[in-house]
């Protein structure tokens, strides 16, 4: 290899890895993942639900408090208690008893409880806890589900408007050579003007869906960076094609009853329904009596030299007879419930509609693909046909350029349901809940550079 040659492809390679980044599906995806907020949002649910268990399950151990007080006063009763509580009570104490002098407490003390019966409040609060952080597990494990879905519609989205703007860009150049030579036909009065410059409208028209997919390419590979926590200029690009992919097929039962079984949306669903039920039959046994053990220890002195400790043990019995809301709010924690249930059932039915629709657009893709593909076929068999034609002076550089623009119309069609093909696979997945990792994986493999 000679100098100059070693100089031309270093040229050329230099770019691609300077400035540009390609990622396969399967990268994108595990980029996108470590960069979405709305992911990092679920961890912190999932991490809060967790801590909310761990509360629930620890307030069985009851509660454990020092207790620390100066007191100052000439009360009566306060006087009497106090020089009790001190020791220092005596008959002569009697005699000021009415009109007692200014006492001073230094009082420091503990004091426990430890609940033996709530009316069934803490197991049920548990019982909560335990299907919260179920639900937000749930909640995270379908978010990254559609998040994957996102990322793989624009990764195809970029495949998709980088083929469609490769397609333009060959159009113009075809196109404008054919003007070239219509251009020295026409100054020798071989080719016709009107027909010249209807070529040229032509062109013009081919040079706008060149600019136009363009643009769009740009804008749509900003997105996969943004989408991917990267700086919009970091000329970000899909590395893969769009290819007839063939896929495992199921049918509608299947999918339907894998999303029925498996949705983590509906999961969570059924989690918070269950709560609701569960807060109900709380709210129902908030009239069952509540039974404690509490002891306390505490210590008195005027002077903080001589403090004569004291304790007091015992059962505490509470029952709550006077809630005129009692009613209200069971009326409120059923009418909750009976929404929850209800919220499930409606979003049972949607998985059936999401399923259906994913995979009749899949099959549609699927079923249109052939089509596509003998359009294009016959569009370019035509323009082949009109070429020579052409030049023999036996047809018009008017319906040369007819034909590429027709080309042009059907080659964007067949990659469309192409990418429409591969999206609504995607699409399937994620409505029967099986856009995991070996899912994309796949995809990524179908769809890399060849």
């Amino acid at each position: 290899m000679t100098s100059k040659t070693l100089f031309v492809a270093m040229f050329f390679l230099m770019p691609l890895s300077a400035n540009a980044s390609s990622l396969t599906l399967e990268a994108a995806v595990e980029q996108g993942l470590k960069a979405d907020n709305i992911l990092k949002e679920e961890v912190a649910h999932v991490s809060g639900a967790k801590a909310g268990l761990n509360q629930a399950q620890l307030s069985r151990l009851g509660g454990f408090k020092l207790k620390g007080m100066y007191t100052d006063g000439t009360d009566p009763v306060y006087a009497f208690a106090t020089a009790m509580k001190q020791g220092t009570f005596s008959m002569a104490s009697m005699s000021t008893i009415n009109d007692p002098a200014v006492t001073r407490n230094y009082m420091a003390g503990i004091e426990a409880g430890i609940p033996l019966f709530t009316g069934f409040a803490i197991s049920n609060a548990v019982k909560i806890g335990k299907m919260g952080s179920e639900a937000a597990q749930n909640g995270y494990e379908r978010a990254r589900a559609g998040i994957t879905f996102k990322i793989t519609y624009q990764w195809l989205t970029v495949l998709l408007r980088r083929r469609l703007a490769e397609l333009a860009f060959d159009s113009v150049k075809s196109a404008e050579t054919e003007l070239k030579t219509a251009q020295m036909l026409k100054d020798k009065g071989m080719v016709l003007g009107s027909d010249y410059y209807g070529a040229q409208s032509i062109l013009s028209t081919l040079r706008g869906y060149r600019l136009n997919w363009d643009k769009a390419l740009t804008l749509e590979k900003e997105k996969l960076a943004i989408a991917l926590g990267l700086d919009p200029a970091s000329d970000i690009d899909a590395s893969g094609e769009l290819y007839e992919a063939v896929y495992a097929e199921k049918t509608r039962e299947e999918l339907t009853a894998a999303a029925n079984g498996g949705r983590n949306d509906i999961k969570a669903l059924d989690k918070m329904a269950a709560i609701s039920k569960t807060t109900e039959i709380m709210q129902k046994n908030s009239l069952l009596p509540v039974i404690e053990a509490f002891g306390s220890w505490e210590t008195n002195s005027e002077t903080l030299s001589d403090f004569k400790a004291n304790r007091l043990l015992g059962l505490r019995l509470t029952i709550s007879l006077g809630d005129p809301a009692y009613f209200a709010k069971k009326e409120t924690a059923r009418a909750e419930a009976s929404m929850a249930a209800s919220r499930l059932d409606e979003a049972r039915k949607q998985v059936s509609v999401e399923v259906a629709g994913a995979l009749n657009n899949y099959n549609a893709a699927r079923e249109s693909l052939p089509v596509a593909k003998e359009t294009m076929e016959k569009a370019r068999q035509s323009l082949e046909l009109f070429r020579p034609l052409y030049r023999q002076g036996r047809q018009s550089v008017l319906e040369v350029l007819r034909a590429q623009s027709s080309v042009l119309q059907a080659e964007a069609a067949y990659y469309e349901t192409l990418y429409k093909l591969n999206l609504f696979h995607a699409q399937t997945l994620l409505a029967s809940e099986t856009l995991d990792t070996a899912a994309v994986a796949d995809m990524s493999n179908m769809l890399s550079r060849r």
